[in-house]
């Protein structure tokens, strides 16, 4: 059941009452559906996660129709859930006490989570110039204080004042670049969680001691490489059999490569600051995730993120791969309908890319 208690305008305590755009808040809703549907192919159905798209989907409709403040109840809300996850319809609209806790549950966790994805929505919200997110708000029945309902609401944003301009550099302006007929911007979705029974997100803080747990691999490595090409040049000198020599030779090499190839990544992170997540980090989500090194405020994080953007030339889901061919060594976009004609450069500073003929 959804109502509306206003008409066009809404009170905050302190705030003069401003007109809701009704088209506004679809849209703004759409943007958190979009997220919450990010976030599932991330993460999984969790819950709290089902509920957010639930209650963003029915708001984007009704608010489409012309309502400019929707709320819904608690059954509503369960129903719409058990839509969006078929496989536990029964578990979400029982009418026992196991479904009205599954909702309150959810409900919390989406309070709790849902300051955690203000950056995400905005940039969403910035990308297509659109002023205004929402937020979660709720409210009792006039008529029967023991009701409650739920919906979202538009607040205002400030929007970049040039679309190049990027939301998540504050006091960096990066020139503009040339107009390109298949420019293409890509979105840093939600962090994900990598290990399975965790539910926290890959990132460390790297403080001094973090910094040595990085560095310190590759010191043991180029130490473990150097002690074996000096142990091949002795053996090389030696008077062993040459059969032998060959099979001690062929026993170190490999060794040097195995620790080449385990640390090379770490090595190119340093350096580059990203490189692909590996694929023991990938197992039980989609892949095209990265690893990054990035200073937010005055600390260096390392983060384990997902870039995507929409094709330009099909409107398909660009995700972010390794270079082939002549883009050996550099990340590319790659779109899932054309891998080999839709493909795109990546800039994971500025977040933005061009076709590449």
């Amino acid at each position: 059941m959804a109502t509306t208690y206003t008409g066009a305008t809404r009170v905050q305590p302190g705030i003069d009452p401003e007109p809701t755009d009704s088209m506004i808040l679809s849209r703004a809703s759409g943007i958190a559906s979009e997220a919450a549907k990010g976030l599932i192919s991330s993460r999984g159905k969790d819950d709290w996660i089902v509920l957010m798209q639930a209650i963003s989907d029915l708001t984007s409709d009704h608010a489409a129709d012309g309502d400019p403040s929707p709320l819904f109840s608690a059954d509503r809300l369960r129903e719409k859930c058990g839509d969006l996850d078929p496989h536990e319809r029964l578990y979400w609209t029982s009418q026992e006490d196991t479904g009205r806790k599954k909702f309150s549950k959810a409900w919390d966790k989406l309070v709790s989570s849902f300051p955690n994805l203000d950056g995400n929505l905005r940039e969403r919200a910035a990308k297509i110039r659109l002023p205004a997110k929402v937020e979660l708000y709720d409210a009792q029945d006039p008529h029967d204080k023991r009701v409650k309902f739920y919906g979202l609401r538009a607040s205002a944003l400030e929007l970049p004042s040039s679309p190049s301009e990027s939301p998540s550099h504050e006091g960096y302006s990066p020139p503009s670049p040339p107009p390109q007929a298949a420019a293409i911007e890509y979105g840093e979705e939600m962090e994900v969680y990598p290990i399975p029974g965790i539910k926290r997100p890959l990132k460390f803080n790297l403080g001094i001691w973090s910094k040595l747990s990085i560095l310190l691999p590759l010191i043991g490595a180029l130490i473990a490489v150097a002690f074996c090409g000096w142990l091949l040049l002795a053996i090389l000198t030696s008077d062993l059999p040459a059969r032998q020599i060959f099979k001690i030779s062929v026993t170190l090499l490999t060794f040097a490569g195995l620790v080449t190839a385990m640390v090379w990544p770490l090595y190119l992170l340093i350096d580059q600051g990203i490189v692909m997540a590996p694929d023991i980090l990938q197992m039980t989500i989609p892949d095209a995730h990265v690893l990054i090194l990035r200073k937010e405020g005055d600390e260096s994080v390392l983060r384990m993120v997902r870039y995507t953007a929409t094709c330009p030339l099909c409107g398909g889901v660009v995700t972010i791969a390794k270079g082939r061919g002549p883009y050996r060594h550099r990340y590319v976009g790659i779109c899932k309908h054309n891998s080999v004609e839709h493909l795109f450069s990546f800039d994971h500073v500025l977040r933005r890319g061009r076709h590449l003929f």
